[in-house]
């Protein structure tokens, strides 16, 4: 069911289908402050709603606008195989699978029964959770793990997870190569040029790039027949880049 307006503090590119699946994450809040993120890469001056769950407050998800990118994108692959690296307390996660997806889930988290419990609860509410697949334990290896075992290629891949260099990169390498012959990757956090480099080593094994302008910066690189969804920017916020991303296109 499409709502009938945003939360106040949101926003959502105009071309693109919304959900609101909030009442799935009772815990799910937006914080007035987020300058007690001690992240470098955070992306300040952006009015935004900033969502974390009041349980672990110390990370900030992906705000409505990414949550948008992630579900509409993912719409063009309902049925497919869909992958995703670094899932938090399952919202970006719940996104994806209410695209009519098949996804698989690798995050370290869900080896804690408290996070692993929570995001299979929200998952059920949204009556998702037979369409997700959720393994306890680390990128690259439990990606080579997954796809040497189904021996199936992801459609669309989500790259969310450990952003500290070598991380993001080994991910990229990996996602790389079992990556359908038509396929999206995303990423995000793109404000970390560690994360970038994920997205720079993509771009240099010849896939197409753009960067969405995003609070944190979403950016996708695709091949074959499929096409990133197009996104226009907050026109309210004046945007910027920062320097290692100068050399990509920018979605408008």
């Amino acid at each position: 069911m499409l709502p009938d307006k945003l939360p106040d503090g949101d926003y959502v590119s105009p071309n693109f289908s919304i959900i609101l699946p909030d009442k799935a994450f009772p815990n799910v809040i937006t914080v007035a402050d987020a300058s007690f993120f001690a992240w470098d890469y955070w992306r300040k001056g952006i009015y935004h709603n900033v969502y974390v769950d009041k349980r672990w407050q110390n990370m900030g998800l992906v705000n409505r606008d990414e949550a948008h990118i992630l579900y509409n994108t993912a719409l063009q692959f309902k049925g497919k195989h869909v992958l995703e690296i670094g899932c938090w307390v399952g919202w970006s996660a719940c996104h994806l699978a209410l695209a009519g997806v098949k996804l698989d889930v690798v995050d370290p988290l869900l080896a804690k029964p408290e996070f692993y419990d929570s995001v299979y609860d929200s998952l059920k509410t949204e009556k998702v959770v037979n369409e997700v697949n959720l393994v306890a334990g680390n990128s690259p290896q439990e990606v080579e793990t997954l796809g040497t075992q189904f021996q199936r290629p992801w459609s669309l891949i989500f790259i969310d997870g450990n952003h500290d260099a070598p991380a993001p990169l080994d991910d990229a390498i990996v996602c790389e190569q079992w990556a359908a012959e038509d396929a999206i990757i995303l990423f995000h956090d793109l404000m970390s040029p560690e994360v970038a480099q994920g997205l720079d080593y993509i771009k240099q094994k010849g896939w197409n790039t753009i960067i969405y302008q995003t609070r944190q910066i979403v950016g996708a690189a695709w091949r074959g027949n499929v096409q990133p969804m197009k996104h226009q920017p907050d026109p309210k916020v004046n945007w910027y880049l920062p320097p290692h991303l100068e050399s990509y296109s920018v979605s408008c």
